[in-house]
């Protein structure tokens, strides 16, 4: 059995994923409960963890991801996937402006996501980032995915199908070491 440690920070994409989780026997999770910038909140919470699903939101992300990778540095899990949501936007791979929810400052708040992005390459472990359009709520469809380099739409996504895609990415070990980006088709 695979243990999943989810960073959320009222995400709808966790949302859509927690049912999918649940149907799965071979999948346990737990829920991150404590401060995000605070390594030490993680320590416990690390222990025997092979995957992490990261969706700490628009805010300070790459303040979380510090706090985080201490951690890791500190409890050294085996972690064999670590999934990041991000935004699109990051790689200047829009062909339209897009614009972010709860986001004052467009400009840093990229800059916090590509630092937070660093941090993960940087760190070796397997992952996999997400790179998201606008969210929306609704039903899940058919969607497409854009390679890192490659540009793409400024659409929208239903939060079910980026869960569709993580829980994918998760049970079949897809997509380890890229970025995507997705959009609905």
């Amino acid at each position: 059995m695979k243990k999943l440690l989810i960073l959320d920070n009222h995400s709808s994409v966790v949302g859509a994923l927690l049912p999918l989780l649940d149907e799965n026997d071979d999948i346990s999770y737990h829920v991150f409960s404590g401060d995000l910038q605070s390594s030490g909140d993680y320590l416990q919470q690390l222990k025997d963890v092979d995957w992490i699903l990261a969706a700490v939101g628009v805010k300070d992300a790459d303040l979380d991801f510090e706090s985080l990778f201490d951690a890791i540095d500190e409890v050294a899990p085996h972690i064999s996937h670590f999934i990041m949501l991000s935004y699109a936007g990051v790689d200047d791979e829009l062909t339209a402006p897009i614009h972010y929810r709860d986001v004052a400052d467009p400009t840093e708040f990229i800059k916090q996501q590509r630092y937070a992005i660093k941090i993960v390459d940087e760190s070796e472990i397997p992952y996999s980032i997400v790179r998201m359009v606008t969210l929306t709520d609704g039903p899940r469809t058919e969607y497409n995915l854009y390679n890192e380099g490659v540009k793409m739409p400024a659409g929208q996504v239903a939060a079910s199908n980026v869960a569709d895609l993580v829980f994918d990415m998760l049970v079949n070990q897809k997509l380890i070491n890229r970025s995507v980006g997705i959009v609905n088709a």
